[in-house]
């Protein structure tokens, strides 16, 4: 063998072993999964990423999102190519579901107790099981969380005892 074709066979091996570990560490499997988030990030060649009006590749336009930048995820289309999205300045669309990636916030396992968590960081409303808005917790409030979800809705206990419905979306683990 040559050399450099040595040298490249062996630098190619160390980049593979420093890359598996990573991507194994990031991995959605090691989440319980009570923490896994509706949060997603954009991830493209360093372009923006158009959001449209509906799930066509000649749907119009409504806005651009950079690489990078971390979008809440709403719901996928039938085929699993296209997912709706709000992003930070309430800019809702679809984009292609392939330049999305989980985006983990907070802790891996669950504690039993969560966190609220919004794109602009303002409050979410507290619900009744009724689903009348009964108050607001702040953005970065830790909440108790009993039966994790009904449906898209965790049951909460606030810092000051209130008790009621939070939408799932806005949690996350600490």
């Amino acid at each position: 063998m040559k050399p450099n074709v040595v040298i490249f066979s062996v630098l190619s091996l160390f980049t593979i072993l420093a890359v598996v570990p990573l991507s194994l560490a990031q991995s959605d499997e090691n989440i319980d999964p009570r923490c896994r988030t509706w949060y997603q990030r954009v991830t493209t060649q360093g372009g923006v990423l158009n959001v449209r009006e509906n799930t066509a590749t000649n749907a119009r336009i409504r806005g651009t999102v950079a690489n990078g930048t971390v979008v809440l995820f709403n719901t996928s289309d039938r085929s699993g190519n296209w997912s709706e999205i709000t992003a930070p300045g309430r800019l809702t669309g679809w984009v292609a579901d392939r330049f999305l990636t989980y985006h983990h916030y907070g802790n891996r396992r669950f504690t039993g107790t969560m966190q609220v968590k919004t794109l602009e960081g303002g409050p979410v409303n507290l619900r009744s099981p009724s689903g009348d808005v009964i108050g607001s917790v702040p953005n970065g409030t830790l909440v108790t969380t009993e039966n994790h979800t009904v449906g898209y809705f965790a049951n909460v206990t606030t810092p000051e005892g209130r008790q009621g419905q939070i939408v799932t979306q806005f949690l996350i683990c600490n």
